[in-house]
């Protein structure tokens, strides 16, 4: 009986499950829907990283953050925020590396896109990866929906959240020394101090006037520093900086609440004679904040200003680095976002002879002019001097207000660098047309050619214009060797004018005239006319001897003088030292040639009294006499030399010194 029950009870339930099953496969089952695609969200994100690179702010979270980015993170915070870090870090130049996926694209899921941002920093450049979420939303003002990007902090800087505050360790570099030839620092790095106060420990009414005499500074300087708004009783206040001087120091700090911190300092070794080369240090202006935009510089950094500092600044000033810090309020813990590793800076190897470059300066006496001296087989500037000078160690740590405008004021102008200008020749220019008239066949150094009187014209029609030479008693007849002795403009002339069509033009145009040099160093190109060319067969004639409008520049002079010495062969000028050697032009004329000229300029050397072989001249200025010599000693022979003194005759002895110890 029990058994019974049992089986019928496991029956019924079985009935039932199998009554249940049939109707469970009778009611029909919905078909899945179809996602819902949408455009692709390239043409909107395209936008957004245009928007975002331009720094268009209030744009990118009006149109383009979604709702939920909108509610997490106010206006305020998301303008206020990316601009106070992008003054306070010098972020700049922003670059997204960025790609869409391919389709479909669909409504209702998230349009995931990678980014790689990079971008520049007052540590250097920054980069990191990123993927941006642009999801599809409708919107009252576009019912059919549209993309719009799922924002936070982080896209700022790494790891970055709100409420946090954000910090900078900066690891300045060393800069890069400027060295000689020899190894002989010219611009280089020594230790000084910087000398500041604690405000709270310092006496003001007592201390302020004796402290601003050590320094160098007014009382109203220290008041101006010690005033400023972030200024507090304990914070140390930075007023100057000295070099090492035991006695100043001592002085210094025997005043109550002074503070020293030991610094480098950057000092030129050579001071007046390097000047024009080396340049200087100091902060950087607002146009060179702008010009150098994207490279890490900010308010108060220290950059070249002039010469080979200007020039070398991104060689020299090295690689900045340092790390960007995250304190993380919530967590009550500090985060490094980003560790840039420093480099420091280059040195930069000259040519130049740094001993004979001040010797030369020094002959010099702070008078007016320029000389350069160049290895005429190689193109190496030994040599490149401007005279007065300043001194670039005024400039550092910064040039007081009134030494500047004296230096400005000075009347034979010490921030001018002659080395870099033209001028007007004279006789010098006579052996490099009688070389492009060797060169053209038209002169034969050994023929002579009959010359009477003191003046000469080719044509009556050249009316009143006429050559004269500077000694109408040369015995005829007058060869190249007495020609250039004498100095002889008739002949040069005549040689000029014998040159048919352009070729005196195209000749000196091989010399490198109306060509500016390819080297560190902007200098002025060597012409013979303001237009380039001659404008008459009489300006040609005075042309030849220097007259005119010719204009050379003292390196180009040096070098156009060492074609004499290698044979016909013009080097170009080369100041960083093994940069490859590179002929401007070869066979400018022949060694048989380069011999007889070589000749003269020793013949020229004995009637003039001096040992050296080469040209000199004598041009009368409404300033005074300058004075010119191009030319080598020939005992030696391997430096080329050109000296122009614009108010001193003895160009030849000054240009002596180069020889000296050679």
């Amino acid at each position: 009986m029990g058994k019974g029950k049992l089986w019928m009870a496991g029956l019924g339930a079985t009935l039932v499950l199998a009554a249940c099953s049939d109707e469970e496969a009778e009611t029909p089952v919905p078909e899945e829907a179809e996602p819902e695609t949408v455009a692709s969200p390239e043409p909107r994100a395209e936008e957004f990283m245009e928007l975002w690179q331009a720094g268009e702010y209030e744009t990118l979270y009006e149109e383009f953050l979604t709702e939920r980015a909108k509610s997490a993170f106010s206006e305020e915070t998301f303008i206020e925020w990316q601009v106070e870090l992008e003054e306070q870090l010098s972020l700049s130049e922003r670059e997204i590396d960025w790609q869409v996926g391919e389709e479909p694209w669909l409504k209702n899921e998230p349009a995931d896109i990678p980014l790689t941002i990079s971008m520049d920093s007052v540590i250097g450049e920054i980069e990191f990866g990123k993927t941006l979420s642009f999801v599809y939303e409708e919107t009252e003002e576009n019912e059919a929906g549209e993309w719009f990007a799922e924002w936070d902090p982080s896209f700022i800087l790494p790891n970055l959240s709100e409420g946090d505050n954000v910090s900078v360790q900066i690891s300045d570099t060393e800069r890069g020394e400027i060295v000689d030839r020899n190894g002989k620092v010219i611009a280089g790095n020594t230790d000084a101090y910087e000398i500041g106060v604690v405000p709270g420990n310092f006496d003001r009414d007592d201390y302020t006037e004796r402290l601003a005499g050590l320094l160098d500074l007014s009382v109203e300087d220290i008041d101006a520093e010690l005033e400023k708004p972030w200024v507090e009783p304990h914070h140390y206040v930075p007023l100057g900086t000295v070099r090492p001087d035991r006695e100043k120091l001592n002085r210094l700090f025997a005043i109550p609440g002074t503070k020293r911190t030991k610094v480098t300092m950057r000092h030129y070794p050579y001071g007046e004679s390097m000047a024009h080369l080396t340049g200087y240090i100091a902060p950087i202006t607002a146009e060179q904040l702008e010009e150098r935009k994207g490279q890490g510089y900010g308010q108060g950094d220290i950059v070249g200003r002039e010469g080979l500092e200007e020039i070398f600044e991104t060689e020299l000033r090295g690689k900045r680095g340092g790390k960007i810090l995250i304190e993380k309020t919530a967590q009550n813990e500090t985060i490094t976002a980003v560790d840039n590793s420093s480099a420091a800076g280059e040195t930069i190897e000259l040519t130049i002879d740094a001993e004979l470059q001040q010797e030369i300066y020094q002959e010099m006496g702070d008078k007016p002019g320029t000389a350069a001296a160049v290895d005429p087989y190689t193109g190496e500037t030994h040599v490149l001097v401007s005279s007065p000078a300043y001194d670039p160690n005024d400039f550092i740590p910064g040039i007081k207000e009134s030494r500047f405008r004296e230096l400005a004021d000075d009347p034979d102008q010490p921030f001018f660098n002659r080395a870099a200008a033209a001028y007007p020749p004279s006789y010098v220019m006579q052996p490099i047309t009688a070389a492009v008239a060797m060169k053209e066949g038209t002169l034969d150094p050994a023929e002579g050619i009959e010359i009477d009187g003191e003046t000469w014209q080719k044509f009556p029609s050249w009316n009143d214009f006429r050559i004269t030479r500077p000694n109408p008693g040369v015995k005829n007849p007058v060869d190249l060797e007495k020609a250039l002795v004498h100095s002889d403009s008739i002949y040069f002339a005549i040689q000029a004018t014998n040159m048919p069509d352009d070729s005196f033009t195209e000749g000196l145009n091989e010399f490198g005239f109306g060509t500016a040099f390819d080297y560190p160093l902007q200098l002025a190109a060597s012409e013979i006319s303001e237009s380039g060319t001659f404008g008459s067969e009489g300006q040609l004639a005075s042309s030849a001897s220097g007259q005119s409008q010719v204009r050379l520049n003292i390196l180009h002079t040096a070098l156009m003088y060492g074609t004499f010495l290698a044979d016909g062969d013009l080097k170009k000028p080369v100041l960083i030292k093994d940069a490859e050697e590179e002929n401007l032009k070869q066979g400018l004329f022949s060694a048989e040639q380069a011999e007889s000229v070589r000749a003269a300029f020793e013949q020229a050397g004995d009637e003039e009294g001096h040992e050296l072989a080469g040209k000199t001249a004598v041009i009368k200025t409404d300033g005074g006499d300058m004075a010119w010599f191009a030319g080598y000693d020939p005992k030696v022979g391997n430096l080329s030399a050109a000296v122009m003194m614009e108010d001193e005759k003895d160009a030849a002895g000054i240009a002596g010194a180069l020889f000296r110890d050679e």
